[in-house]
């Protein structure tokens, strides 16, 4: 008997790249088609490209994000749109890489998270769901869940809660698909999971494991030291720890069930056992601590890291380099680094993919949707009223800046003023309410004179 299929898969970067038309991408899309993906064998990058009509490039303050990918070969994009010159529209997408579909999926009535670190994509037979978690940052222990299934119009908000309660702001690293759950992963607390499509009320927690002698860690590149990934069937959580010059990489899986949040040691390797060996490379590696990437899908063995703009694997059970090369994929804004948060393990597995889309992908015609048409539409109007800011001294911006202590600036300071998103919907409103009320003015002295015109008329 012939061995099983090696199962393919392929290392998806978390950035797309942007390219002005769909010429550009090298291919002749039909007309309902709007994306590609040039797979690529790992550990090289495979990358998803969209054109600017579906989300713009990435700059030093915001970037597209691909927030998930699904084996059936849905993706979940977090799309952004210029707004200011500080700010921009998040919006969320599905993209069908197989054919090249997007849809764009409506906007919910609450602030939309930028980078999509909070949203996550779970599949359940032909129905594809899109679950966005906000978790209260006040110490009251409940979160917000809104939920969009494929192919419908509206979001589904639900109110959970979750335990110990949280007295700080929840920084999402990101959302994994696992036992037909969504794990929401936070690596300075722990994991939120639930199933989206139940009606459950609480969150399960699950505490990441604690070492003694954890290397500082990034707070903008947190999954640069530690990630949560699955591997083998199981969620597992890599950590690197130790001083500097002698870093330790260990390996944790989680029990199963996750209720009791117990997680089982597996490995641990020290990087000088990496470093010492040698025969896989022409060149010798830097020893130095690398970023960690992400987990080899079947084989837990297999941990990835990035060094600079290579990402090379290391067998923990061999202690050696198996894998190397260079990963080119766009590249993040300069103050963050690239780390686990910039690659997904994308599984193809054909057999899960359903046989009709959902109605969502019917349209020959993309649209980002009528009500982000109208949002840009909207701000570009009330920038093109509003006047240029101009710069401002320090005393007189003083009693509005309550969180800045007069001691610690120089009065000779000029601090300009950035007009943001709720400035101008009052600009809007403001303007829509005198309009208003020169409108009503106008019947109102019309009516008036009429009136006094019929007045005049009876007077004998």
């Amino acid at each position: 008997m012939p061995p099983p299929a090696q199962e393919r898969w392929a290392i998806l970067a978390g950035i797309p790249k942007v390219v002005a038309t769909e010429k550009a991408m090298g291919v002749r899309p039909p007309v309902s088609s709007s994306i590609s993906v040039a797979v690529a064998e790992p550990p090289y990058a495979s990358v998803l490209t969209v054109p600017t009509r579906v989300s713009s490039a990435a700059n030093n303050l915001w970037y597209p994000y691909v927030a998930a990918a699904d084996p059936s070969g849905m993706i979940l994009l977090s799309a952004t749109q210029p707004f200011t010159n500080f700010s921009c529209v998040v919006s969320y997408h599905l993209c069908d890489a197989p054919t090249g579909k997007v849809a764009a999926i409506p906007r919910h009535f609450q602030p939309m998270g930028l980078h999509g670190d909070n949203v996550g994509l779970l599949r359940r037979g032909r129905e594809f769901m899109v679950a966005e978690l906000r978790p209260a940052g006040h110490g009251s222990g409940r979160a917000t869940l809104l939920c969009f299934t494929a192919g419908k119009y509206d979001w589904v908000e639900k109110k959970l809660t979750y335990f110990p309660p949280l007295d700080r702001h929840y920084f999402g690293e990101g959302v994994i698909s696992h036992g037909g759950m969504l794990w929401w992963v936070d690596l300075s607390y722990g994991l939120l999971a639930c199933d989206p499509f139940a009606d459950a009320k609480e969150l399960l927690y699950v505490a990441l494991p604690s070492v003694l002698d954890e290397l500082p860690s990034d707070p903008v590149s947190r999954g640069m030291n530690r990630c949560v990934k699955v591997s083998g069937g199981r969620l597992r959580y890599v950590q690197i720890h130790g001083c500097p010059n002698a870093p330790v990489v260990t390996m944790w899986a989680l029990a199963d069930p996750p209720c009791a949040g117990d997680w089982v040691l597996e490995r641990s390797l020290p990087l000088a056992d990496v470093w010492a060996d040698q025969s896989y490379l022409d060149t010798t590696l830097p020893q130095s601590i690398p970023a960690l990437a992400l987990l080899h899908p079947t084989n837990p063995d297999n941990v990835y890291f990035f060094i600079s703009s290579c990402i090379f694997a290391v067998d923990m059970r061999m202690r050696k380099v198996v894998e190397f090369g260079d990963f080119w994929m766009p590249k993040p804004p300069p103050h963050l680094k690239r780390s686990s948060h910039f690659v997904h393990v994308w599984r193809n597995d054909p057999s899960c993919r359903p046989d009709i889309l959902p109605s969502c992908f019917s349209k020959d015609r993309f649209s980002v949707g009528p009500d982000v048409k109208k949002m840009i539409k909207r701000f570009a109007a009330a920038q093109s009223r509003s006047t240029a800011a101009k710069p401002v001294p320090f005393a007189a911006a003083q009693s509005r800046l309550t969180a800045v202590k007069p001691d610690t600036h120089d009065k000779g300071i000029k601090l300009k003023r950035v007009r943001d998103h709720d400035d101008i919907l009052k600009e809007e409103l403001e303007a829509k309410r005198m309009k208003l009320e020169a409108v009503f003015a106008e019947v109102i002295e019309s009516r008036k004179k009429k009136l006094m015109g019929s007045v005049t008329m009876k007077v004998p």
